[in-house]
């Protein structure tokens, strides 16, 4: 759900541009992943995570036919613990590449590639991640039909998180 929100309101500040706007942004991020929501954890692990994510979006408008198109590279990087003291290392890696059209311009479709794992001295290791066709109207609407997935990263079409939090 982060990822959904984090791309909604980049892409919104984007959207408001001319023929090409591009924008960076750092922020702390953290995330709570269970066993509950993640089959891949040990049963009864909880892991936090803190960290550091850096995103950068260029949106432009081609100015002959009004066509505009999106693309985001995100990267967080941090530590985290589990419950039974274990500690982990975590790298999110997300990018996405959209574009409207003529007939359809309030529908932005293209493709998304997305990472996450989980590393360290724990019981809990974690490689998820995958590659959809990504379907979204940059604000409330985001759907993902999966072509390529790993692990249990998250609920296709819907995008609900299970062993992929950001």
């Amino acid at each position: 759900m982060k990822r959904i929100l984090a791309v909604a309101g980049l892409v919104a500040l984007m959207t408001v541009g001319g023929a090409g706007v591009a924008s960076a942004q750092t922020t702390k991020v953290s995330f709570r992943l269970t066993s509950k929501t993640c089959p891949r954890l040990p049963a009864g692990t909880t892991v936090k995570g803190i960290g550091r994510q850096s995103a950068v979006t260029k949106t432009t408008t081609d100015p002959a036919t009004g066509i505009v198109t999106v693309v985001n590279y995100t990267k967080s990087v941090g530590t985290a613990t589990d419950n039974k003291g274990g500690s982990y290392l975590f790298d999110y890696r997300n990018s996405f590449h959209v574009q409207n059209s003529a007939a359809a311009p309030a529908t932005y479709i293209g493709t998304m590639f997305d990472l996450f794992s989980l590393t360290g001295r724990g019981p809990s290791s974690l490689r998820n991640g995958f590659v959809a066709l990504f379907t979204t109207d940059l604000a409330s609407s985001f759907s993902f039909q999966r072509l390529l997935a790993w692990g249990d990263p998250i609920e296709f079409p819907s995008g609900a998180a299970h062993c992929d939090p950001l």
